[in-house]
C-alpha cells in the first residue's frame, strides 16, 4: 500500500507555455441514413483504407463503405414489446447519465397504460421505493435473460396483493421481494403492470431493461428484436481536441463545432486525444437522445471506439472516465473521450491500439487524416472528417499544484493526527495530484477544521473513506448527532455522508467525490407540512403531506398511524411527498388522528398529529 503521507510531496508539475494559431473555418461532415428501419444484431464496422484528404471521392467513398457495412443483418427473436402500439424512445441504451450509463430504454407511454411480459418465465422480483425504480417487476427467462418493468403506477392484483401482505406485515412501505419459479409464472404478453412515473422519473413512461441472469449485467434491449422504425441519423455536434503532456495529462482543450469546423486543426503537443459530442433522435419524436456506437480512425486505422451492447453495473462509474468530468460538472455538457486509463475497465470500448489507449502520436508538421463516425442501432451513421497536425513551438503550460502523489492501481493512505483518507486500488482511475489545505473553523455547530481535499473535477470509481477526529470533546448526547458534511465553496453544508463513530473516537464516512470536508453537527428535527389534508375527509381519497429535512441525504425514516394503529404511507422522493390513500386503509365515518413520526439520519425526531374526520 502507498501511505501517501510519506511518499506524497509537495510542489508543482509543470509544462511550457504556449498559444494556438488561428484557424480557418470549413465544414466537412457527412450524414447517412439506413435503408432498414431497424435491426436486431449488434452492429460490426470495418476499417476505412486510404483515406485521402477530404474531398468529392472521399465524400462518395465514405457513403457506398457505409452503405455496405451497415446493412441490417437478419436474425430470428421470439421476444415481443412490452408495449402494444409504436414503441416511442425517448432514453436509449448506455446513453449518458450522471455516474452511470442509461442501462435500458425508455418508452414514452401515459400514465395507465398496460405492460407486458416480453417473454414467458417467472416474477423473480418486485422492488417499492419511493425514489430510483419506484415500483418495478423483474422476470426471469429460460434462455437466461431477465426483463425489467420500472416506474409503474400499479401491479396486477395478484402482485398487490402480495406486496401489501408484505407491507402491513413488516408495517414498512419499501419492499424487495424475491420469488422463484413457481411463485408467479408468466406467459409471454401477459399483463404484468401499468405505465407510471414512480421513482426517480420525471415523466410518465417505462424503464425497460434485458439483463443477463448470471451477473445480472444489463445488455442492450435492442437485441430482443423490437421494431422500432427509425432513419433519422445522429447528430454530431463538436469534436474536442485535448492537447495531452507526455505523461498524457491533459494541458490545454478546443472545442471545434461542425457548422464551423476548421479545415486543419493545428496542435501544440506532439501527443492529443479526441472527445465527441453527438446525440440520436428517432423518427417524430423532440428528445436528444445517446448515440449507440462512434469509431475513430487516424491515417485509414481504426484507433478506438465504442458500441453499447452490455454495460455491467459494476463498470457504469466509468463513464466518468470515459467523458469529459470537468465539462459535466462545470457546464452540464456531455463529451464522449476517444481514450483513457489504462486503469479503466469497459466491456463498451474497443481500443486496437494498446499501448496508447486511443491517444494519437503526430510527427512534427506532418499533417494526419482522421474520422469520427457516429451510428445508431438501425444503422444510421453520421461522419466527420478532419485533419490534425502538430506545429513544433510554445506548449501550452498547466500547473498541477500538489500535496500529495497518489498512483492509481494502487491502495494509498494519508495519515494526519485528525484525519485519515484510504484510498482502493481501484479508486482513481489515473494517477492524481491531490492538493490539500485545512482551514480553522471554531463555530458552535462545527467539530473539526474544513478539509479541502482533491479536485472536484477528478472522479472517483470506487468510495474513499474519511476518518475524522473531533478538535473539542462532544457531548454524550450529541455524540449521535455529529456527522460527516460535505461543505460549499462558502462553508455552507450542502451534503452529508452516513456516518458511524469508530471505537478510537473517530467519526468514519465513504464518499465518492473529492471536496470540502468538516465534522458538522445537527440538532435540527425535520419538518413536515400540508400537501393535501383538509380537516374534512369525507369527500377525498386520502390525505398527503410533505418531509423534509434540513441536511441534505441525511435519510429521512417515518411511521404513520391513524388511532394508533399503523397506516401504509406511500412515499415520492422526488417530491418529499407521503400519500395515505383510504383504499389501503379500513377507517370508517367519524373522526380520526393522524400521527407521523419523523426522524432523521441523525436521530432528531418530529411528533406530527392531525385530527380529521372521514
Amino acid at each position: 500500500m502507498n501511505t501517501a503521507s510519506i511518499i506524497g510531496r509537495p510542489g508543482r508539475s509543470k509544462v511550457p507555455a504556449g498559444r494556438f494559431e488561428a484557424l480557418e473555418v470549413v465544414t466537412n461532415s457527412l450524414v447517412r441514413c439506413s435503408t432498414s428501419a431497424y435491426s436486431t444484431q449488434p452492429r460490426t464496422f470495418e476499417r476505412p483504407q486510404g483515406l485521402e484528404a477530404p474531398g468529392r471521392f472521399y465524400t462518395i467513398f465514405l457513403t457506398l463503405l457505409f452503405l455496405l457495412i451497415t446493412a441490417p443483418a437478419a436474425t430470428q427473436t421470439n421476444y415481443t414489446a412490452p408495449l402494444k402500439g409504436p414503441l416511442l424512445v425517448t432514453g436509449t441504451f448506455g446513453e449518458l447519465r450522471t455516474d452511470h450509463y442509461h442501462a435500458g430504454l425508455d418508452f414514452r407511454a401515459k400514465t395507465g397504460t398496460p405492460v407486458y411480459a416480453v417473454k414467458e418465465g417467472f416474477v423473480s422480483r418486485i422492488v417499492v421505493s419511493g425514489g430510483g425504480f419506484g415500483q418495478a417487476v423483474y422476470v426471469d427467462h429460460p434462455d437466461g435473460r431477465r426483463s425489467v418493468y420500472a416506474h409503474l403506477e400499479r401491479f396486477t392484483p395478484a402482485l398487490k396483493d402480495t406486496v401489501r401482505a408484505r407491507q402491513f406485515a413488516e408495517e414498512y412501505f419499501v419492499q424487495d421481494l424475491r420469488f422463484d419459479s413457481l411463485a408467479y409464472p408468466v406467459q409471454q404478453g401477459e399483463k404484468i403492470g401499468e405505465v407510471g412515473n414512480r421513482g426517480h422519473s420525471f415523466g410518465s413512461h417505462l424503464h425497460f431493461e434485458l439483463r443477463e441472469i448470471d451477473g445480472d449485467a444489463p445488455i442492450n434491449p435492442l437485441l430482443a428484436g423490437f421494431r422500432i422504425p427509425d432513419r433519422r441519423a445522429p447528430q454530431i455536434r463538436s469534436l474536442r481536441v485535448y492537447e495531452l503532456d507526455g505523461a498524457g495529462r491533459e494541458l490545454a482543450a478546443t472545442t471545434y463545432k461542425t457548422h464551423e469546423f476548421p479545415d486543419t486543426l493545428v496542435v501544440r503537443t506532439p501527443t492529443v486525444a479526441l472527445g465527441l459530442k453527438a446525440y440520436d433522435r428517432q423518427d417524430g419524436l423532440p428528445n436528444w437522445n445517446g448515440v449507440y456506437t462512434a469509431r475513430l480512425f487516424v491515417d485509414s486505422s481504426h484507433l478506438t471506439g465504442f458500441q453499447f451492447d452490455r454495460i455491467p453495473f459494476e463498470q457504469t462509474r466509468s463513464l466518468n472516465a470515459l467523458t469529459d468530468h470537468k465539462e459535466w460538472t462545470e457546464n452540464t455538457s456531455w463529451f464522449y473521450k476517444f481514450y483513457a486509463g489504462p486503469q479503466v475497465q469497459s466491456d463498451w470500448v474497443n481500443t486496437v491500439d494498446t499501448t496508447g489507449r486511443g491517444r494519437i502520436r503526430l510527427t512534427p508538421n506532418r499533417p494526419v487524416t482522421g474520422l469520427v463516425t457516429v451510428a445508431d442501432y438501425a444503422g444510421n451513421e453520421s461522419v466527420q472528417a478532419f485533419t490534425l497536425v502538430y506545429r513544433p513551438g510554445e506548449a501550452p503550460q498547466k500547473n498541477f499544484p500538489h500535496q500529495y502523489y497518489l498512483p492509481a492501481g494502487e491502495e494509498s493512505l494519508i495519515q494526519r493526527p485528525d484525519l485519515e483518507v484510504f484510498f482502493p486500488k481501484d479508486a482513481l482511475y489515473e494517477d492524481a495530484y491531490l492538493p490539500f489545505a485545512v482551514s480553522p473553523d471554531n463555530s458552535a455547530e462545527r467539530y473539526s477544521p474544513t478539509y479541502h481535499f482533491g479536485d472536484s473535477f477528478v472522479p472517483l470509481h470506487t468510495a474513499v473513506t474519511l476518518s475524522i477526529s473531533p478538535n473539542q470533546p462532544v457531548p454524550d448526547s450529541l455524540v449521535g448527532r455529529v456527522y460527516i458534511g460535505e461543505c460549499g465553496p462558502s462553508g455552507k453544508r450542502i451534503s452529508s455522508r452516513r456516518t458511524e463513530l469508530t471505537a478510537a473516537g473517530a467519526y468514519e464516512a465513504r464518499t465518492y467525490s473529492f471536496g470540502d470536508y468538516a465534522l458538522l453537527l445537527d440538532t435540527i428535527p425535520p419538518t413536515v407540512r400540508i400537501n393535501s389534508f383538509p380537516t374534512n375527509l369525507s369527500r377525498y381519497a386520502g390525505f398527503s403531506v410533505l418531509i423534509t429535512d434540513d441536511v441534505n441525504g441525511g435519510g429521512l425514516t417515518y411511521r404513520g398511524t391513524v388511532d394508533g394503529n399503523w397506516v401504509l404511507l406511500e412515499y415520492d422522493a422526488k417530491n418529499d411527498k407521503l400519500t395515505h390513500n383510504f383504499r389501503d386503509s379500513n377507517l370508517g365515518p367519524g373522526r380520526h388522528r393522524f400521527e407521523l413520526t419523523l426522524t432523521d439520519g441523525r436521530g432528531n425526531v418530529t411528533v406530527w398529529s392531525r385530527i380529521f374526520t372521514k
